[in-house]
């Protein structure tokens, strides 16, 4: 290739990096910072409110925080990306603000102990992950009190441990009144 050729596309280059690419089709504003050569993707509800924010790296490929947000502009998720794969802590909040999840991820993997928690902040499940898909320690709560843990490996319930009996028989008991 020859200089003024590889000069031209060089200038075209920074002429890009420089400038702010505002899209407004649906809601839809990107802009590229070239002191981190990466992309800001913010997209709007209808209401103008902002839905999400994310970020892309120069390839267009999620990488770092990403934050939806309900039509009221309240935090729904935050998420933490590494070149497309979910990698780290994400939070998920009930409408009401409270934290509902704290889930961790290790380069797109479930991983580690997720915590469901009611409004209040009980826990209603917790879920050990193992890294290898649905694969875990799945913990039941009522009331916040743990009843039962079950084990899955391969997608089935391998085992499963009745920790608080008589909570237990009572959660079933309400199951099958309600299915009825």
């Amino acid at each position: 290739m020859n200089m003024k050729v590889m000069h031209m596309k060089w200038i075209g280059m920074v002429a890009v990096m420089a400038l702010s690419l505002q899209l407004n089709a649906q809601g839809l504003e990107e802009s590229f910072d070239a002191s981190c050569a990466c992309w800001t993707v913010t997209n709007h509800f209808d209401n103008g409110q902002i839905s999400s924010v994310h970020h892309e790296n120069e390839q267009r490929i999620k990488d770092g925080e990403a934050i939806t947000y309900s039509p009221e502009g309240k935090k729904l998720r935050v998420e933490q990306w590494s070149n497309g794969k979910l990698d780290g802590t994400t939070v998920h909040y009930h409408p009401t603000g409270e934290i509902y999840l704290e889930a961790h991820y290790e380069k797109g993997r479930k991983k580690g102990t997720w915590t469901f928690l009611d409004v209040d902040g009980t826990p209603s499940q917790e879920i050990t992950y193992t890294g290898n898909g649905a694969d875990g320690v799945y913990g039941l709560y009522s009331a916040g009190v743990k009843y039962v843990e079950q084990t899955v490996e391969g997608g089935k319930v391998v085992d499963t441990r009745v920790i608080h009996k008589e909570l237990y028989d009572a959660v079933r008991e309400e199951a099958s009144q309600t299915s009825k």
